[in-house]
Order: C-alpha cells, then structure tokens, then sequence
C-alpha cells in the first residue's frame, strides 16, 4: 500500500468547480436551456451511518443537487428518465479474497480488465452504438439512451407480454419531491431493453478472450483462486431486476468514495490511504496513457473542462442490436419462458425440493441472505433443472420463498419488487443454460466447495451426476 499521502484537493473544492457541476448536470439529461431529464438523484455520504448503502442513499430531485454537493456525497442518477430509456451494463473487477485490490494496485486491477472492456467495445462497434465508458474505481460502466420517442420504443415494448409486475408500486416507491410519472408503455419497454441488455452480455461473453481473468453475471463467485484470490470481471446488469424507479447509476465526475466509506469490506487501511476518485469517460485511447493521467480529484477538475458528459443516441445501433437478438437462442428461451410464466400455474414448492442434495437445498433454508446471492441462485437453478423443473416452476419456487416470512424488513414491502426478482434471476441463468453459455465447467463439488456453497455435510452426492444429466437435458 502507497504511503498516506493528502489528497490535491479536497471534495468541497472538487465540486465547488462550475465544470464539474455540469458535467454531472449533463449526464443527469441537463443542457443549454433544458433541465435534468433524471427523475432524482442519490447521493453517498458519511452521515448516512456506520455503514451507508446505496439503496437507501438520499434521494432528492436534480434541482436539489446542491445538497448533495454540500454534503460531500458521492453522486448517482436515476435509471427512470423522463425522456429516454437508459442503457446501462456494467464491467466491475471482483475478488472475494481481496476486495481491495482496485485500490491497492488500481493499475494492475485495469490491465486485468482490458481484455474484458475491449470485448464490450468490440461487440457495440461491431453493431455501431456509440456507447460511452465510463470507469469507476473498480471497472467501467457501459451507457447510452434512446428517446421515449422513437418508434423503436413500441418494438421493446413488445418484448415483454404483459406489463411488469413493479409497476404497481411506482407510486407508493416514489421519493419525496419527484413529480415525474411513468406510463405502462415505458415500463414495458424498460423491461424489453432489458432483455436487449442481457442479450449484449451473451454477446460479450462470447467474445472475451479466454486467456483473461474468468467472466461472470452479475457478480457470480467464481472458485478457483489466482496468485491474488478468487478474482473474476463480472459482467453487472443486476439493475434489470428490479423496479426501474428504485435503482440509479453513478453519474460521471462523481467523486468515488466508496473504500474509504466501508472500511468493513476493504480494510481500515484501505480506508484511510487510498485516496478520493473520480467517475471519469474514458476516451479512446490506451490504457496506459488514460492511467497517467490520473484519476483523482485533481486531474478530474481538469478532464471536466474539456470532457464532456452527456449520454449518447444509440437508437440506431440499438436497432441493429434488436434485429440480431430476435433471431437468437436467447430470444426464442425468452419468448418459451415467458409463455409460460403466462399459462402456466403460480407454482408453490413442488414435492421434490426436500430431496436435493444440501449444497443446493440451502438457499431455500435459510433464503436470507443465500437466495440474494447469485453463486446460489445459478446452483439452484442448474440443479433445479437437471431435475427435471422448468424455468417457470423454478421462478414459482423463488418467488413464493421470497413472498415467505424470513425476515426480509422492507426489501419486498416498499423497495423491491419479489416476483419481478425472481423471474430475472431465474431467466438469466436458465438462459445461459438454455443457450449453452453456461458450459458448467464449474458444476461439480470441489468448485461448489471453492465458492464456499457446499455446506460441508458430507452429503456423499457427487454433482457430476447432476451435471451430466443435464448436459443430456440440453443436447
């Protein structure tokens, strides 16, 4: 770890610069004689207690943005636009075993990326969607918007059968002050752009190169352990899974605070050396020339005076994307499961679920906090459905366990949405069985184990067997 050293400037001089301000105006949908097009923003900050979270960051208006800036905070904007659907998926560098890394060796933790971020670039190239990259402080968000507007709207919307089950709660969700409204048509278009999304993650996927590090969804454990930990670049489009209106996206020139803010996940020393960030475009250039340029508050000040911020019109490349993903093995799972999430039963616990083996019982015995973590959600899923469940079972199976009383406090009553988070969890990993993505190298006991998800009963069962009829499933 670098010695302590003080930061160029402070974050009160950081965002008393007027470039700054409007950058992170821009990105909140602001320009020349327009206000931000944001329902809210969120801010992070060290007085929202011991440990502060995202999901209950303050959440005000963009015109109030003045007491976030005071308030030190770090900034996000809401994924619900009053104007445009947001495009948003995300690239972070993950290790369980040393989750510090990004800002103890930020310039190694990048190079690890890069063979991630230019897959992701490949792929929105290759389909002419002028996405801008944004990088954090552990790995690059991916965004872009597309105008309520455009017809291509009606054609997202049709994805989706049925108008998503959050938005019954929009308005019993809304925060203090935001006036803007949502129609059903933009709700299901959301959803449909979500599917797109997953779809780009599949491309993604494919693409990477598989000399990097190893590539997840949605922060997935991985088991096997480098030089450095259980390390992995996962590919985070987790927002797709819950109501539109609750989740945001740091905006670009936020400070990134984070690490010094939870010293209980990456370390008190950590915490106290590693200095202020900033949110920042990467432009087109190498990563080692972008790198030394800096990323603190300093060299932040300076990039906003001649970057700018405001999110791209990917319309065009979008409807390329579309045409693409229509004719895909993942559009045709899409269009089965939600077929029969149509027709189908609501499906409580089937009969079989006392005789799987522990590893994969357990999230559904002690579902908090387990059938939040995604590691067990793709085991019970890959296990569920070597058995035999289809997906929408599987779904009827989540959803009513999440329905249960196990002491979720609010997180169903007034900020998530259950069902909406068990079809998405379910669809994205059926998904990637469905079509062959997930190639279940690490569906066996000694990578359950590695994950920390084998319970160590000694149970005798062997996950290969699971795994091979599986594979005949799918074949």
């Amino acid at each position: 770890m670098p010695p302590l050293r003080p930061d160029p400037i402070g974050v009160d001089e950081y965002y008393r610069d007027a470039a700054v301000r409007a950058r992170i105006l821009e990105q909140c949908g602001a320009r020349a004689g327009h206000a931000a097009t944001a329902a809210f923003v969120a801010g992070l900050h060290g007085g929202q207690g011991v440990l502060p979270e995202w999901d209950r960051a303050s959440h005000v208006p963009p015109e109030q943005l003045e007491s976030l800036w005071s308030q030190h905070a770090d900034i996000a904007r809401s994924l619900w636009d009053r104007q445009h659907l947001l495009f948003f998926l995300e690239l972070d560098y993950q290790n369980i075993d040393a989750p510090a890394e990004p800002f103890r060796h930020p310039a190694d933790v990048f190079l690890k990326l890069e063979p991630a971020y230019h897959a992701a670039n490949t792929v929105f190239s290759s389909l002419s969607i002028p996405m801008r990259a944004v990088a954090t402080g552990r790995g690059y968000h991916f965004l872009g918007q597309v105008s309520l507007d455009d017809p291509l709207v009606e054609s997202l919307a049709a994805i989706i059968p049925n108008t998503p089950a959050w938005y019954a709660g929009v308005e019993s969700r809304r925060p203090s002050g935001v006036v803007a409204t949502m129609s059903e048509r933009h709700a299901r278009a959301a959803e449909g752009l979500g599917c797109l999304i997953e779809y780009a993650a599949h491309l993604i996927l494919r693409r990477a190169d598989d000399g990097g590090l190893p590539l997840v969804v949605n922060g997935t454990v991985v088991g096997n352990a480098g030089l450095t930990g259980r390390e992995c670049v996962s590919i985070d489009f987790s927002h797709v899974g819950d109501p539109l209106d609750a989740r945001h996206v740091r905006t670009a020139f936020s400070t990134y605070q984070w690490h010094q803010l939870r010293p209980d996940i990456f370390g008190a020393d950590t915490a106290r050396r590693a200095p202020s960030v900033a949110a920042l475009p990467r432009p087109r250039r190498s990563l080692i020339g972008w790198l030394a340029r800096g990323r603190d508050l300093a060299a932040a000040r300076q990039a906003a005076h001649h970057t700018h911020s405001e999110l791209p019109d990917i319309a065009a490349g979008m409807r390329a994307l579309l045409d693409r993903y229509t004719t895909s093995p993942l559009a045709a799972f899409h269009r089965a499961f939600y077929r029969e999430l149509s027709t189908g039963p609501r499906c409580a616990a089937p009969p079989r679920v006392p005789d799987l083996p522990p590893c994969i019982s357990a999230c559904l015995e002690r579902p908090n906090d387990l059938l939040l973590k995604p590691e067990h959600l793709q085991h019970l899923v890959r296990g569920l459905t070597s058995g035999g469940w289809s997906a929408g079972e599987i779904v009827g199976l989540v959803r009513s366990t999440y329905e249960a009383d196990h002491n979720w406090g609010d997180r169903w009553t007034t900020r998530m949405d259950p069902q909406t988070r068990a079809e998405f969890e379910v669809r994205v990993f059926a998904g990637l069985l469905a079509t062959g993505v997930d190639t279940l190298v690490d569906f066996n006991c000694v990578s359950a184990q590695e994950k920390g998800i084998c319970p160590g009963t000694g149970c005798g069962h062997d996950l290969r067997v699971d795994r091979d009829r599986l594979v005949t499933a799918l074949t």
